[in-house]
């Protein structure tokens, strides 16, 4: 008798152990949850005219890359496009292109000021870093007229 006693105390204890633990964890997935919202709505997004992705495709990726069939490329925001401040739009573009023996790619953090047209090319991380310095329009971060490079 005694031997079942302690044993539904153990029994008990461990229980109300598991229940604190899962209590624990809806509680930190619930912060976490919070937070991502809290980040999300910090950034507002914004409806430009201007397209990022084929932008990036289409004049980035051959600026710094050439070589590349352009057909080939793909391009996906890493953060979608939001107000900056100032008249800037500022979103992150992951572009995936086929090099001569893999796949490579590159993150890009493109800005957007509307008012001159003018477009500012950050590249944040490249795996195929042959053609970063031969790059024509974006060099050290230096604004560029989107008119002077053809795009309407």
């Amino acid at each position: 008798m005694r031997k079942t006693a302690i044993s539904v105390l153990v029994l008990a204890f461990v229980m109300g152990i598991m229940a604190f633990g899962a209590m624990a964890e809806e509680v930190a997935a619930s912060a976490d949850t919070a937070e991502v919202v809290a980040t999300e709505t910090a950034k507002v997004e914004v409806s430009s005219d201007f397209d990022f992705l084929r932008f990036a495709k289409e004049r980035v990726l051959p600026d710094f890359h050439p070589t590349v069939k352009v057909e080939d490329a793909q391009a996906d925001f890493d953060e979608k496009p939001f107000d900056k401040g100032d008249g800037v739009t500022r979103a992150k573009v992951g572009i995936y292109y086929k090099g001569w023996l893999r796949q490579h790619s590159m993150l890009v953090e493109m800005d957007y000021r509307e008012e001159d047209r003018k477009v500012r090319v950050n590249v944040l991380k490249d795996t195929n870093g042959l053609n970063l310095q031969g790059a024509r329009f974006f060099k050290d971060g230096e604004w560029v007229s989107v008119a002077a490079m053809g795009w309407k």
